[in-house]
């Protein structure tokens, strides 16, 4: 069985100094060898500065000379209010989200509307005046969502200001909805895979509807604007049972791209993280009592008896969620209409993605198994330990014999 491998690298935020060329060189000159990869992803230091678009240039040449794509990581709604004045989301007591704090040197996760055609015209400039110059052969559409319950509540139940408040048949109403007490996150009372969730209260369901709306509808127009550029596109995606929350519709956007990456991160504690993001939501809708998370898990086909979406992991230990992973992959790859990469953690960091050998052969092993194209190492190359990187290539080996 073959299975391709795409690399994704962090050059640095928008603010920062990007990291050298040498680094990126010397990771990718050990890999490359020893795995099929087809694409490498990197990003998003702005280009303004002589060393970052040297940067982007020799990995260009660079990778060219092994006949591998290379794909600009561009955040879209997210992180970009660092550089243009952007309209905010607005909360549903009608309150704008204040940005948080952050340099533009790293991720903020601050978040704009992105129903707003001013955001989109400011955001896409962003892309004129740092990035169109250089040689990419296609652009990888990160943050193309609203905040997830990572964020809090506040940003899940976004946006309401006057253009989105004006999409709702009676946006009191949804207000009220919103702001009921339920038995399960939500009112969730079913889940059919896919990101299709049934809710006791059809206007929970208008609202999440709306909001994937908004997100496909400003995507045809931002992936108009690259198509006209001639890049290939490449989507960033939460897994699909988180998806509908952030709202994304898998299926919608799966027209619009070249291929989709669902961040399958079974043991990441950080926002895109299964565990972390699950918790999230558990605790931001009143239900993380033993009781409700169990009749959550139940809903979802997992086992109530074991500890998915542990918040703990070691070296050595197997991740249980990883073949609810593999399900949600394998639903996903039957029903979109462009080739599926799942995302899987290979970095190390302390507290946040401890990823070892063992998880990594799982993952693989699985994702593969559930028919997607390939494997997205992810989300930074260069903080992945040689001892993950070697195993990579041996189960992708393994599977060569």
């Amino acid at each position: 069985m073959g299975c391709e491998i795409i690399l994704q690298i962090f050059s640095g935020g928008f603010l920062g100094e990007a990291v050298p060329f040498k680094a990126v060189e010397e990771k990718l000159s050990m890999v490359l060898p020893r795995l099929p990869v087809s694409k490498v992803i990197m990003g998003w230091a702005g280009g303004g500065s002589r060393e970052t678009r040297s940067l982007y240039e020799k990995t260009a040449v660079f990778l060219e000379k092994s006949n591998i794509e290379f794909y600009l990581w561009f955040p879209v709604f997210s992180e970009t209010g660092v550089l243009k004045s952007l309209d905010p989301l607005v909360d549903l007591h009608g309150r704008p989200l204040e940005s948080q704090s952050g340099s533009g040197k790293e991720e903020n996760f601050s978040f704009c509307c992105p129903g707003s055609r001013h955001n989109i015209e400011k955001i896409l400039e962003i892309f004129e005046e740092e990035f169109s110059s250089m040689p990419f052969s296609g652009i990888f559409l990160d943050k193309i969502r609203y905040p997830s319950f990572a964020q809090g509540q506040r940003g899940v139940f976004s946006c309401f200001c006057p253009h989105c408040a004006a999409e709702y048949a009676d946006p009191g109403q949804v207000r009220d909805a919103l702001s009921g007490t339920f038995s399960q996150p939500l009112g969730i009372n079913g889940y059919l895979g896919c990101g299709t969730y049934e809710f006791e209260d059809p206007l929970i369901m208008e609202f999440f509807s709306l909001k994937a709306g908004f997100i496909s509808r400003s995507m045809q127009r931002i992936c108009r604007y690259f198509r006209e550029k001639r890049l290939k596109i490449g989507f960033d995606v939460f897994a699909p049972f988180l998806a509908p929350f952030v709202g994304q519709d898998l299926r919608a956007l799966s027209e619009l791209c070249d291929f989709m990456k669902p961040m399958m991160y079974c043991i990441t504690r950080a926002p895109a993280g299964l565990p972390f993001e699950t918790e999230a939501l558990l605790c931001e809708t009143g239900c993380s009592n033993p009781e409700k998370r169990q009749r959550f898990h139940e809903i979802l086909g997992l086992d109530p008896r074991k500890l998915p979406f542990s918040l703990h992991s070691q070296q050595g230990e197997h991740a249980p969620e990883v073949n609810f992973a593999a399900r949600e992959l394998a639903n996903l790859v039957n029903s979109s209409s462009s080739p599926i990469y799942a995302g899987m953690e290979i970095n190390r960091k302390k507290n946040l993605a401890e990823v070892y050998p063992d998880y990594i052969e799982d993952a693989i092993t699985a994702y593969s198994g559930a028919g997607v194209r390939g494997i997205v190492l992810s989300w930074n190359l260069l903080d992945a330990p040689q001892e993950n990187l070697v195993r990579v290539g041996e189960v992708i080996e393994g599977m060569r014999t």
